[in-house]
């Protein structure tokens, strides 16, 4: 047994097929295949069930697996800890983000660099559901979204770290009828031109709203924050959104043109921003350094 068939099984039960995760080892499907055969032929166990539908854990597999999540865990922080004996802290920094702190990331990553230079950063912007994406497939080594209870339940395979709980709110403009208004219930929403920010939270809490059929107006969705903003100032249309958007999105923020009204508290529609990272990978020192200053 060796550590990369610890890393080769948590791999296969992450991707759930041996092609899949041949190809995010970048190793030949048929030395993975021979690996773990040769692992569980060492251990006396099947560690997988091998189908045309795909490759799963066995019932003794997943408690294997579990426990070669921790060794991995456990090996990344003895290296996190040999590394801090060098006086010199090396890696790369790979972060996306939602637009929300962007400015402030940037700023932390400028400062992070004059005490650590021989670290490498990088910082993109994206919408929460497609950060998810890029943890689990290690495109990123973190990424700062905004989330649901339901997203969590639906990846098991990223860990999550709260650092804001939201709420979902409406924009609209000063000289909107809908401004004198110290809440937002359903019913006001009707007939009123909305565009969205296209990430798929705010996305999935309209489509829940009983209005939405034939009685809200939805004239499109955007990535493009200039855009919600424009829409906003000219008084053109309103804006279903987070909270925190509009405390720290630059152009959002601090705007006198537009106020925010919460919705009523019947509609359920919290949310949480944060950061995520691979449960199997872990955090490692470089990132662990940037938290810190973060916090």
């Amino acid at each position: 047994m060796n550590i990369e068939q610890l890393k080769y099984i948590v791999e296969i039960s992450n991707a759930g097929s041996l092609k899949t995760a041949a190809q995010k080892l970048n190793i030949s499907l048929p030395a993975l295949s021979q690996s773990v055969t040769k692992l569980e032929k060492e251990l006396s166990i099947t560690i997988f069930h091998r189908s045309r539908k795909g490759t799963h854990p066995t019932g003794e597999g997943k408690i294997l697996i579990q426990k070669a999540n921790e060794v991995l865990e456990k090996l990344q922080a003895f290296f996190d800890e040999a590394e801090k004996f060098t006086h010199t802290l090396k890696g790369e920094l790979k972060i996306a983000t939602f637009p929300g702190p962007l400015d402030l990331l940037a700023d932390q990553i400028t400062l992070y660099k004059k005490d650590f230079p021989f670290t490498k950063a990088s910082i993109e912007e994206d919408n929460s559901q497609h950060i998810i994406e890029k943890v689990i497939k290690e495109e990123v080594d973190i990424g700062f979204i905004l989330y649901t209870e339901e997203d969590i339940k639906n990846n098991k395979n990223i860990r999550f770290h709260k650092l804001y709980n939201g709420c979902m709110v409406v924009a609209v403009n000063k000289k909107s009828p809908l401004a004198n208004n110290s809440y937002i219930t359903e019913k006001m929403l009707e007939n009123q031109p909305i565009i969205l920010y296209n990430d798929h939270s705010i996305l999935d809490f309209v489509q829940n709203l009983d209005v939405l059929e034939h009685k809200m107006e939805i004239l499109f969705t955007t990535n493009n924050v200039e855009t919600i903003r424009y829409a906003l100032e000219r008084n053109t249309a309103i804006n279903i959104g987070y909270d925190y958007a509009f405390k720290t999105i630059t152009g959002l923020a601090n705007n006198n043109s537009y106020v925010t009204l919460p919705f009523v508290d019947t509609i359920k529609n919290n949310y949480y921003f944060g950061y995520i990272y691979p449960a199997h990978k872990g955090i490692t020192q470089v990132t662990k350094e940037f938290l810190k200053r973060l916090t």
